[in-house]
């Protein structure tokens, strides 16, 4: 039988937590657990499907003016700019891109991930950002100097966070996660995580018996 979880069971005393009032409706009435009432769990923890590091440093821009035509610096030309930052590269996973499928019969909660997680955000927030300038009269700073090595240094804090793992990361994290949610109300239940190239075994039909 498919029961709702609406319904409150006798057997559970009142200011019992959520999970708690689902688990014993389960029990109580052998529900069979579907694919929706899994989705249902993954929506309340849709916002922990993310993964972020932080990272700081500093980065230097030098410019001199150069005689034409040629590579040779002239003296007296060059200005410089400092930049200290502090910024968040947060991953992540979108709730409709998993795939639940579930098998009764095994007790087991068949969850499909993608290959890795989307890029959700990689912020430099400006009151993070310190700039120190020494000007050039013959070589002014000009005004997208800033804005250029600030994409610069974005690019090389999310190649370095790739190298270090972040993705790899941000999966073990998912995973944790959906476990411990799924495990508060179907504990009797395995959770089996799949690449998007396996398939989750079928159940065998069962014969209905007539009430």
């Amino acid at each position: 039988f498919i029961f709702g979880w609406g319904r409150s069971s006798s057997k559970v005393k009142n200011g019992g937590s959520r999970e708690a009032i689902i688990a014993e409706e389960e029990k109580f009435h052998g529900i069979i657990l579907t694919r929706d009432n899994v989705m249902e769990q993954l929506q309340e923890i849709a916002e922990l499907m993310t993964y972020s590091e932080d990272y700081a440093g500093t980065a230097n821009v030098v410019d001199n003016l150069q005689i034409p035509y040629t590579d040779f610096d002239i003296w007296g030309t060059q200005h410089k700019i400092q930049i200290v930052y502090a910024g968040t590269i947060k991953v992540g996973y979108d709730l409709n891109e998993l795939k639940t499928v579930v098998n009764n019969q095994k007790k087991e909660i068949y969850i499909t991930i993608p290959l890795k997680p989307s890029v959700v955000d990689n912020n430099l927030p400006q009151e993070k950002v310190t700039i120190m300038q020494d000007n050039n009269v013959f070589n002014p700073i000009r005004a997208d100097e800033v804005n250029v090595r600030l994409t610069e240094v974005k690019a090389q804090q999310l190649e370095s966070a790739e190298k270090n793992g972040i993705y790899e990361k941000a999966e073990a994290h998912l995973k944790e996660i959906i476990i411990k949610t799924l495990a508060k109300v179907h504990s009797e239940y395995k959770v089996v995580f799949l690449s998007p190239l396996e398939q989750a075994p079928e159940e065998k039909p069962t014969t209905s018996v007539a009430q």
